[in-house]
């Protein structure tokens, strides 16, 4: 169990990553109270990505080879790269609007006998006095660091997803494997209560206590199955594939997956930094503000500068030495004179978008910190509880070989034995829960900072 001052300093990481955690344009824009923290600009601190091995630390090469399939045959993955590609697009899109334009046409008839040709190029810039479009190219360029976050948190939800559904099948094999060892113990006690009562040493009554006792872990194990069968499953779709399709390389238990080392005393206190949910929330709020500007320009004169050049001919090998050439240049000047105060609400609309990009930033941090936070209540609590449900599996043992010599010997109740057997069962049923969730809780450790560190 942490101590007070071990606590202490847990806390006071959580308030440096708040602190880290806040970009410039946030500290700008938000509003003091006297719970914050002064906020400083993160700049300063270089931006990690993701980090994709942190299931490594578990030692369960199956796991690991899951999680790999899965991150390149997941509908969700396909659909988050879909996105990328669109948001590379759009990039693309408003980059071109701070080049000019070409043109080009031509053109052939016959009239009168005579051939005649013609071409055309057309060219036009837009000066981007204000800066509107440089603006729109630079938010563009922020949601496409976005979208690559989000393709990022994409991937990692869902390997802390198969990790999970991983832990739950060998859980569920590890409670079938320990059902099955007590139904063989119970038939035991049933074939030799049998024995007792056909040598007059044993009651119809005890006879019926063991095969009612025998019949209720019978009727778990096919429960215990249907769970074992359900995670084999869940694995199949989420690494893309047809349930069913991997009960067969699942079909051998094997233990529940722990990870190893001291991780809780190595955590820095940026490491939420890396966690791409709160990147793409940040890159968000960037985009936003840079909108407001663009919609501020747009407040302003446009300035276009257009040209035009065309050749004609009546032969199309003189096409391009012909003296018959027409040149035009000609600038233009808009401005907005009266729209009925549509730019302004325009720009309106994007302040107000802009801040609530901000509010979902923050409110993305204050999930990371509760997620981190919970995380560490989680396996503090686990940690304690360990060695406890370790000697309560250890004292239920020992109580079963007690009632079962005192029954023997005739000194104790044969009901004893029963309640003895049901706690070796359910003390160990604990156990394994406990392992499971511990390994759960380092799970949406990992996933709560973004990854390994």
């Amino acid at each position: 169990m942490a101590s007070t001052p071990q606590r202490l300093l847990i806390s006071l990481a959580v308030c440096m990553v708040t602190v880290a955690c806040t970009p410039a344009s946030i500290r700008d824009t938000a509003t003091p109270t006297s719970s914050t923290i002064q906020i400083q600009s993160s700049n300063a601190l270089a931006r990690k990505p993701i980090q994709a091995a942190w299931w490594q630390t578990f030692n369960d090469p199956l796991m690991t080879t899951l999680i790999q399939e899965a991150l390149q045959a997941s509908p969700d993955i396909k659909t988050a790269q879909a996105s990328l590609r669109a948001a590379r697009a759009q990039r693309a899109i408003a980059g071109a609007s701070l080049l000019p334009s070409l043109s080009t046409g031509g053109s052939a008839r016959r009239s009168g006998g005579n051939d005649s040709y013609g071409a055309n190029l057309d060219a036009s810039w837009e000066a981007d006095i204000f800066g509107g479009n440089r603006l729109a190219d630079k938010a563009s360029a922020a949601d496409l660091q976005a979208t690559q976050a989000s393709l990022e948190d994409v991937k990692a939800s869902l390997a802390a997803e198969v990790a999970s559904s991983y832990v739950n099948l060998r859980l569920a094999q590890a409670r079938l494997a320990v059902s099955r060892q007590s139904l063989a113990s119970r038939d035991e006690t049933v074939r030799l209560i049998g024995l007792k009562q056909q040598a007059g040493l044993a009651s119809g009554l005890e006879a019926d206590q063991a095969n009612l006792s025998l019949g209720q872990t019978q009727a778990q194990i096919p429960a215990l199955v249907n769970s074992v069968t359900q995670s084999q499953h869940a694995l199949a779709i989420l690494t893309g594939k047809e349930p069913g399709a991997l009960n067969t390389r699942l079909a051998a238990a094997k233990p529940i997956p722990t990870a190893g080392g001291q991780l809780l005393n190595n955590i820095p206190a940026n490491a939420i930094r890396q966690r791409p949910d709160i990147r793409a929330a940040e890159y968000k709020v960037t985009a936003a503000g840079l909108r407001v500007g663009e919609a501020k320009a747009n407040l302003y004169p446009s300035f276009n500068l257009g040209g035009s050049l065309s050749l004609s001919s009546l032969s199309l090998a003189d096409l391009l030495d012909t003296g018959s050439i027409a040149r035009s240049l000609a600038a233009s000047i808009s401005a907005p004179l009266f729209d009925g105060g549509r730019l302004k609400q325009q720009v309106e609309a994007k302040d107000a978008a802009r801040e609530q990009a901000v509010a979902s930033y923050q409110k993305a941090v204050l999930g990371a910190l509760q997620d981190v936070a919970n995380s560490f209540s989680a396996l503090q609590s686990l940690r304690e509880r360990q060695p406890l449900l370790a000697q309560n599996v250890a004292l239920a043992r020992s109580a079963e070989n007690l009632a079962q010599l005192s029954y023997d010997a005739g000194t104790a109740d044969f009901q004893n034995v029963l309640d003895a057997q049901r706690s070796v069962l359910s003390t160990q049923e604990s156990q394994l829960s406990a392992q499971a969730e511990h390994t759960q809780a380092m799970i949406s450790l990992y996933k709560a900072i973004g990854g390994a560190w």
